[in-house]
């Protein structure tokens, strides 16, 4: 009785220190780990969600770029980290749907790894060639891919992109090659330079080099035209049918983070988005929030990545 008694004196205090734990969190600073390098899409979005949760939460809210391994190094060490909510990966469509069907089994992480936190953003990929390439439009590029096989080169910079590249050759029947890249601001680093033919890629990086005239986009990878890009037709108008891929980003725990934390970090991230500065930052990137309850949250991530395991399916591709 009385070993039981010790027992149940330790299993109280325990749970009162965890219950303590989670009313005063946050109570010191918040590590949001990027899984790419500085100046990607992902990591810009974080900086501006890094000050506004900041703001929200009244504690530093940090940013820290772990690259490496098409966003798996920086994921994989999320996915380790003790669950207490200090520790958040902010993810995207290759993270955390696109590189379960890439690299299965290889990751050192799974969906289960994680929890899901909250949306931040989402827009579709787009096509961009160089201003000064010699097509000025998709036909132009279809026309001379046709006539001189082998030739085109299509640059990526991480999984989403390459699947990308791999199904557009399969639906216009064109044949190309795919250049991979660390990231999309290399890749169309290259694609300025005139080292590669096209590309595809996230607004939020192509507007850089779009603000600087050195490329443009020829088609949004969509059903319908973007609204930020309104004079870009969308791969439907064009002719080809069935190719939609969007890039997204998410916030993500690692698993057993206690529900109370998880709530409190989803509702600040949602309130987050109406801040100035990620209103001012999706205007002039051109993505939309993904303003989701936690429940749909869960949903879509789910739905991603069945949806892009059977892109990665149809289009057989490998990770180079």
């Amino acid at each position: 009785m009385k070993r039981r008694a010790i027992l149940f004196g330790v299993l109280l205090a325990c749970g009162a220190s965890a219950a303590w734990a989670q009313a005063s969190y946050p109570s010191r600073p918040i590590t949001l780990v990027v899984p790419f390098a500085a100046g990607s899409g992902t990591d810009i979005g974080a900086r501006v969600l890094a000050k506004d949760m900041g703001d929200i939460l009244k504690i530093p809210v940090i940013v820290e770029n772990k690259p490496g391994a098409n966003g798996a190094l920086g994921s994989a060490a999320v996915a380790r980290a003790r669950p207490d909510g200090y520790t958040l990966l902010v993810g995207s469509a290759t993270t955390n749907a696109v590189n379960f069907s890439f690299f299965p089994g290889k990751l050192g992480y799974e969906p289960r790894s994680f929890e899901v936190v909250a949306g931040i953003g989402t827009s579709p990929v787009s096509m961009y060639i160089a201003t000064d390439a010699k097509w000025r439009n998709l036909p132009e590029l279809l026309a001379y891919g046709k006539a001189h096989p082998g030739q085109l080169r299509c640059g990526s910079g991480n999984a989403v992109t390459q699947v990308g590249c791999e199904i557009f050759y399969k639906m216009t029947g064109i044949d190309a090659t795919t250049i991979p890249y660390k990231s999309n601001p290399q890749s169309l680093a290259d694609l300025a330079g005139g080292h590669i033919d096209f590309a595809f890629s996230d607004a939020s990086v192509a507007k850089t080099f779009m603000d600087a005239k050195k490329i443009g986009p020829v088609a949004v990878a969509a059903s319908k035209r973007y609204p930020a890009t309104p004079e870009v037709p969308s791969l439907l108008e064009q002719g080809i049918a069935g190719f939609e891929i969007t890039a997204w980003t998410a916030v993500f725990a690692p698993a057993g983070t206690p529900a109370p934390v998880i709530e409190r970090l989803h509702a600040a991230i949602l309130k987050s988005s109406h801040s100035r500065e990620a209103v001012q930052l999706r205007a002039s990137s051109g993505t939309q929030p993904l303003e989701l309850g936690l429940e749909e949250s869960r949903h879509f991530v789910q739905e991603e990545i069945r949806r892009w395991a059977a892109y990665v399916k149809s289009s057989g591709v490998k990770p180079e």
